[in-house]
């Protein structure tokens, strides 16, 4: 592994081994992280969704479907869901009548407080488990994985 960003013989770490490593802890850390929205029935579409219209207050499921990457009858069936649980409210575009906005209703925005308040705990109980060496670490690579996560999260990259 490349644990601690080196190889064999304290030599830094190439981008492609870095890559690997991240991926796969990334990938266990998301898995574990899905766990209390999965068992109360929020799939990843779902929170996806959720969060989307969180940050935007208001979309159109056109554009809730272009940033989820869905197509529109996938879009439709997951609002109808999330309708379903009163956690997302449709109301007629009152710039067009034959469109609708979607927005999160209070149960939504409660259920994702929920979610974020059970998943903070549990990672806090691991980080409390941690050396403060691991911990400061830690702490020194988030800066990193902001960056790395902003650049793939960002509007549309030149090419």
């Amino acid at each position: 592994g490349v644990a601690g960003g080196e190889v064999a013989g304290g030599e830094v770490a190439s981008a492609a081994e870095l890559a690997g490593s991240l991926r796969t802890v990334v990938g266990r850390l998301s898995h574990q992280l899905r766990v209390p929205a999965a068992s109360q029935g929020v799939t990843p579409t779902r929170l996806s969704a959720l969060i989307a219209l969180e940050r935007a207050g208001v979309l159109r499921p056109s554009v809730l479907a272009a940033s989820l990457g869905i197509t529109p009858a996938s879009t439709s069936r997951l609002v109808e869901s999330l309708e379903a649980e009163a956690w997302v409210h449709r109301a007629a575009d009152p710039d067009d009548g034959r469109a609708y906005l979607l927005r999160l209703t209070a149960e939504g925005s409660a259920m994702l407080a929920r979610l974020r308040s059970e998943t903070d705990s549990m990672l806090a109980d691991d980080l409390a488990a941690l050396s403060p060496e691991a911990r400061r670490a830690l702490a020194g690579a988030i800066p990193v994985l902001v960056e790395l996560a902003d650049r793939w999260v960002a509007p549309a990259r030149d090419e």
